[in-house]
């Protein structure tokens, strides 16, 4: 989506002015409605390191989320890839890659998770007399600073002349369009590295604008970084290569999308084929703009790190919206043979580590030998065990552990123990967040080699928490011994 480096901003109510018959009447009454009325809010997530400093004051409000939402449930029905979002008065505007009989397909929602609900017509009027009908994808929307300005859209077509896509733009009035394009060439289609795709929008606090973008050859595929005219619709300057793909990461990389967060410019991508499920979403890290772009260690979504849940997820799009940062992406849910697959679009809340992204409902695993170990609990070997090692025994009720954890959003989680307890008896836990009794878990009898899992819900605040984990006494019966191999918070 569109946003700027520092913190973003909320365009005022607008009255939907129609350009061009691609979109119906019925498009201008569900767009008009949409704008004037309708409420805010989401819910974040986790992910952990070794340290624990202060959360950033971005995602720290609880969102507000709407009845039987879930991170890793779909909040647009069927197809919606490649999904960016903008917030105009009290409404939230989506926008697609193209599919069914649209263009560009719009949906419209009045909080950041929904429920979202697919407008009428198509977002897009028509296609620039380069571009080839059917091929449309990644479109970027970008809301007008000004008054009397226009809503800008960057789109990727493939092009009629030659086997490559590029990017063009087209201009409307009104967040839901119809999207007129601006004839001639393309904006950006570097041939020598097989066309451009995926672009997306940054804009400094200055009013510099800049476009990203992926070259879309495979033996060259990388991220580029364009800075264009004040107006947004002119290259000002060639563009500079930022990052390429890793050994570890799967085939390429794609779909930028760039924020300021913790004083460091984030630059998240994906990497890997939209079509196959090692597709995954990536972060980098830089001073400035131009870089250079260190990488994070590992991927922040990725079908293994949801254990299955959602398949594939990629192509994120920040959405900023005043109260707090999401994720917009989209996942596998069908395979149709060869590229062919379905992608609807989700929503997951995003919290930060500085300028590290944590992104809610992805399971994130702390071992609890690693948290501080208060004497009479200390870090057993276990070949068994997550890490060869747990953390035990809790053998008198004074023996505890305390584990740092980070949520991206204040709310509920999920903390998951894995365990053993071979004493015989069954063992109870207190469960403490930031020193106040929270939930308990009672730790039964496993056999051999066995381990087996507990979990308790707790609330805890946005950034940094310790969960306290002490055995209770006084349950007037024989008291286990448990052990404790990792905690996972969902």
């Amino acid at each position: 989506m569109w946003r700027t480096g520092g913190a973003p901003r909320a365009r005022g109510p607008l009255t939907p002015l129609f350009v061009g018959a691609a979109v119906s009447a019925a498009v201008a009454l569900v767009v008009g409605l949409a704008v004037s009325c309708g409420p805010g809010g989401a819910e974040p997530d986790a992910r952990a390191s070794s340290g624990a400093p202060a959360p950033s004051p971005a995602g720290t409000a609880a969102p507000i989320l709407p009845p039987g939402y879930s991170p890793t449930e779909p909040v647009v029905d069927d197809s919606f890839a490649d999904p960016a979002a903008i917030k105009v008065g009290d409404t939230y505007f989506a926008y697609g890659t193209n599919g069914g009989d649209a263009m560009m397909p719009v949906a419209t929602a009045p909080a950041p998770a929904g429920p979202w609900t697919r407008s009428p017509g198509d977002g897009l009027a028509s296609l620039p007399s380069w571009a080839e009908a059917g091929w449309t994808w990644a479109p970027e929307v970008v809301p007008p600073r000004r008054e009397g300005e226009p809503y800008l859209l960057y789109f990727t077509a493939r092009r009629r002349d030659a086997d490559v896509q590029c990017i063009g733009i087209a201009t409307a009035t009104s967040p839901a369009g119809p999207f007129v394009p601006r004839d001639g060439d393309p904006l950006v289609c570097p041939a020598h590295l097989g066309g451009a795709i995926d672009a997306a929008s940054f804009v400094e606090d200055d009013g510099t604008r800049f476009l990203l973008y992926k070259s879309d050859a495979r033996a060259t595929a990388a991220i580029y970084l364009m800075q264009l005219t004040s107006d947004g619709l002119q290259s000002a300057a060639p563009a500079s290569r930022l990052l390429g793909r890793s050994g570890d990461e799967p085939v390429l990389v794609e779909a930028p999308d760039l924020v300021k967060r913790g004083g460091k410019y984030v630059l998240f991508y994906s990497a890997g084929w939209y079509f196959e499920s090692n597709y995954q979403t990536r972060y980098a890290t830089a001073a400035s703009i131009w870089g250079p772009y260190e990488k994070g260690p590992a991927p922040i979504q990725s079908t293994d790190l949801y254990g299955g849940e959602v398949e594939g997820p990629g192509s994120a799009d920040v959405l900023s919206d005043g109260t707090g940062d999401y994720l917009l992406f989209h996942g596998i849910t069908e395979y149709h043979g060869g590229s062919k697959v379905t992608r609807p679009m989700y929503v997951a809340p995003l919290g930060w580590d500085g300028a590290r992204p944590a992104v809610r409902g992805v399971p994130v695993r702390y071992e609890v030998e690693a948290g501080a170990l208060n004497g009479c609990v200390s870090a057993l070997p276990r070949p068994n065990a997550s890490g060869g090692k747990a953390a035990g025994p809790f053998a008198r009720d004074d023996c505890g552990v305390d584990v740092r954890v980070f949520a991206p959003v204040a709310g509920q989680y999920d903390v998951l123990a894995r365990y053993a307890n071979r004493s015989g008896a069954d063992s109870d836990l207190q469960v403490a967040v930031n020193g106040a009794a929270a939930a308990s878990v009672r730790l039964g009898a496993t056999g051999g080699a066995d381990w087996a899992s507990v979990t308790a819900r707790v609330r805890l605040v946005a950034g940094w928490n310790t969960l306290g984990l002490r055995r209770l006494g006084g349950t007037g019966r024989p008291a286990g011994k448990g052990q404790l191999d990792y905690l996972e918070v969902r």
